[in-house]
């Protein structure tokens, strides 16, 4: 039964040539959004394919296997030193939990440390102060200043008279005047 298995593989299998795969190995890595279980079934499955009479040793598989993480987890899978390629690979879910775990717990951090200084006493009365400030120059009248000097002195006829002013002079010139 096996002859026949290894005959039908033979015939039909996909033929990839062992250069190609081994190429593929040296460049493996972890995907973005791929899960650890994921990528090592990958991993496994590109290194199992490789020929034998080309087919690095376990010991270069178990230092291959971390390069295909980010360099975090790499360090902390290194770290740990494990015997065999499944040992690494089970140790890898753990540490990729615990990676998680610290990002969350640092990115929480990141967030509240900012909310301080943007709450801080002195930066609320630095504010406080501004807006005093803008209503101290709001309710102070808005005068016109005028260079004396570019318009030249006034002259007494010429001045501009207040609208009461006006209506008190006109009134005055409008007397009525008896007819004889």
């Amino acid at each position: 039964m096996a002859f026949l298995h290894r005959k039908f593989l033979d015939h039909w299998d996909v033929k990839k040539n062992p250069l190609q795969i081994l190429s593929e190995y040296e460049n493996i890595k972890r995907n973005v959004g791929e899960g650890v279980q994921d990528y090592y079934v990958r991993f496994n499955t590109v290194y199992n394919v490789i020929p034998v009479d080309i087919k690095p040793p376990m010991g270069l598989a178990l230092i291959k296997f971390p390069n295909g993480f980010d360099p975090d987890m790499a360090y902390q899978l290194i770290e740990r030193d494990p015997a065999t390629l499944e040992d690494m690979q089970k140790i890898a879910e753990s540490v990729e939990e615990n990676l998680l775990a610290k990002r969350a717990r640092t990115k929480t951090k990141t967030k509240v440390t900012i909310k301080e200084e943007a709450s801080s006493l002195d930066h609320l009365l630095r504010k406080i102060e501004k807006m005093f400030d803008r209503l101290t120059i709001a309710d102070k009248p808005k005068t016109q200043i005028i260079n004396l000097d570019f318009y030249g002195q006034q002259q007494p006829q010429f001045k501009i008279k207040q609208r009461e002013q006006r209506e008190q002079d006109q009134s005055a010139q409008k007397q009525v005047k008896t007819p004889l």
